[in-house]
């Protein structure tokens, strides 16, 4: 165990307490058990290679969690950590003891308005009943449970994980060993989601599509650093890059309803892509002529024309002004790979489809010149 009650009757950490002062107090049998007030001694530590814990003498107490790894130890340290730098006014507790749901659980966070949070750290087969049990007595005594899994378990497909999934819509794997605390953040996507990442060139490098665990469907998982990851209000797992995703498709949503191009919402959809500059630059004088004339490059037809009907002279020039626009941009550190990317990324979705394909056609007679 990690935390003990010292001399004062008050829970002391081991980590966070004088590695001389514990050995006093424990040579002293002033140090207790939190939960069945038993004696308990201060093992471990640097010159020992293992972690700095409390113990009993074996089957002292029913409440022990001794035989825990070194890795759910190390885990519950990290995120109590975690915890602590997002939430200062917070109240963060190790190994709290609830008599209600009566357990003790890992890390229990308590809010200036009163929330409660309790935080498991998973590193254990865990049958799905006795999860339930658990998830369904916490919610009972008010308490949000939020369940982060050891990586050791990350390519397991077991029943309490698939429901830890289909429950929270969010499963967090962590590696508190990894030098910087690492973790696998993985949610459900549509099968429309997961079609629109595979032709999308932006994050793909964090990114990565696999099966939802235990059942027919897609899943997301973001690998990053624990540092990455918060915990809003509603204790839901946030990354910039999942936001990121989930606003745009929510925008392409709306954009798919929409009547008309609305410029707000392609520049919304495209801020996460496209700087501000880029936006000023590129995509805004590129859509106000397409909308001044949406069917110029059709008319024109790669030179061509249509059937019985020759390119007139007008939409000649105005080709040739829009091929030198392109050439003015490459001249100012612009690039056609780059612009092909960023055209890539135009939703391909109600009227803006059309609009996707007049900046792809016109790319293509840039690159012709």
């Amino acid at each position: 165990m990690l935390v003990a009650y010292g001399p004062d009757q008050r829970p002391i950490i081991a980590e966070e307490t004088p590695i001389g002062q514990l050995q006093q107090w424990s040579r002293e049998r002033q140090l207790h058990c939190p939960n069945c007030r038993g004696i308990v001694h201060v093992r471990g530590g640097a010159e020992k290679r293992t972690q700095l814990h409390f113990a009993h003498q074996k089957g002292e107490c029913a409440w022990s969690t001794e035989a825990e790894s070194v890795r759910h130890v190390q885990g519950k340290l990290v995120l109590a950590q975690w915890l602590r730098q997002q939430y200062p006014l917070a109240t963060v507790t190790l190994e709290k003891r609830l008599p209600e749901p009566n357990r003790i659980a890992d890390v229990f966070l308590v809010h200036k308005d009163g929330r409660q949070w309790a935080i498991e750290f998973q590193c254990a087969p865990l049958n799905i009943q006795e999860w339930k049990m658990r998830h369904n007595a916490y919610r009972k005594a008010g308490i949000v449970d939020t369940w982060i899994i050891g990586n050791n378990r990350r390519e397991k497909q077991e029943a309490f994980i698939e429901a830890l999934l289909a429950t929270a819509h969010e499963l967090l794997f962590l590696d508190p060993l990894a030098q910087s605390p690492y973790i696998w953040l993985r949610w459900p996507v549509s099968r429309q989601q997961a079609l629109a990442w595979q032709t999308s060139t932006t994050n793909q490098s964090t990114l990565t599509l696999d099966g939802w665990v235990g059942r027919t469907g897609y899943g997301m998982t973001i690998a990053a650093a624990l540092a990455e990851i918060t915990l809003n209000r509603q204790a839901r797992l946030i990354h910039p890059t999942r936001s990121s995703m989930e606003l745009r498709n929510r925008l392409q949503q709306t954009m798919s309803e929409d009547h008309t191009i609305q410029e707000q919402n392609l520049f919304d959809y495209m801020n996460s892509i496209a700087t501000r500059d880029t936006q000023r630059t590129f995509l805004l004088p590129l859509l106000h002529a397409y909308q001044l004339d949406p069917e110029l490059l059709v008319r024109y037809n790669y030179g061509r024309g249509l059937a019985g009907q020759l390119v007139l002279p007008a939409d000649l020039l105005r080709i040739e002004k829009a091929q030198k626009w392109i050439r003015d941009l490459l001249d100012h550190g612009y690039t056609l790979e780059k612009l092909r990317s960023l055209v890539k990324e135009l939703p391909f979705i109600g009227p803006y489809a059309s609009f996707a394909r007049y900046a792809e056609t016109l790319l293509i007679l840039s690159a012709q010149k």
